[in-house]
């Protein structure tokens, strides 16, 4: 049971990083996350994703719920859809005594944001960036997603991030600070892409790639 400062939420460690808003697809096939999805689905409650490494789990996750049920299996085998909730930080982690068909679950505290304002022009270099990114990989623009969310966590939750990258925007609680993170990681990103493009177009104009 929680105490008073901390609420009790069972975890389900994945090797990805889920972030507010984002909409992801699971498969459930273990028996102890297809109890777990069967009582979120019956309370409506959330459940934590944290990134499992091998060092360990994550000291931040992200709450899920359930949005909807794409498929169920005669066998109980679930694909699901969920969003991403509130950032959470483990405060700590609890064992089940039957950890065949119960998950590990955890006290947490939740995360908000500091009060800091976002720069304009670190805003205006990752909206650039990003766009420059999904003209180069062939993707269509995306329509901005839920209003509550922070725009970084927007373009966190549809353009595929490495976990550890991932991982620093969630732990962050300044929007500006994860701004400057994505502009880094866009800009690396769009350099490689480019540098590819030409490669590219060489071998495609001289057979050499000269």
């Amino acid at each position: 049971m929680a105490d008073s400062d901390h609420e009790l939420l069972p975890l389900f460690p994945l090797g990805l990083v889920l972030v507010p808003g984002q909409l992801l697809p699971l498969h459930i096939f273990e028996e102890r996350y297809k109890r777990l999805i069967a009582r979120c689905r019956e309370t409506g409650g959330p459940f934590g994703i944290v990134l499992s490494r091998e060092e360990g789990l994550a000291v931040v996750g992200c709450t899920a719920r359930v949005g909807a049920v794409l498929e169920e299996f005669s066998d109980g085998r679930l694909n699901i859809v969920v969003r991403g909730g509130e950032r959470f930080r483990l405060v700590e982690v609890r064992s089940p005594d039957l950890p065949d068909v119960e998950p590990l679950s955890a006290l947490v505290e939740y995360l908000e944001d500091v009060p800091e304002g976002v720069l304009p022009e670190t805003s205006e270099v990752v909206e650039r960036l990003f766009v420059q990114a999904l003209e180069l990989t062939n993707s269509s623009l995306p329509k901005h997603g839920p209003v509550e969310v922070p725009r970084s966590f927007q373009i966190a939750g549809v353009f595929e991030i490495e976990p550890v990258v991932k991982q620093r925007l969630l732990q962050s609680r300044d929007e500006n600070e994860r701004l400057e993170l994505l502009a880094e990681f866009f800009a690396a990103l769009v350099e490689r892409l480019e540098v590819l493009r030409s490669r590219a177009d060489a071998i495609r104009g001289n057979g050499k790639g000269d």
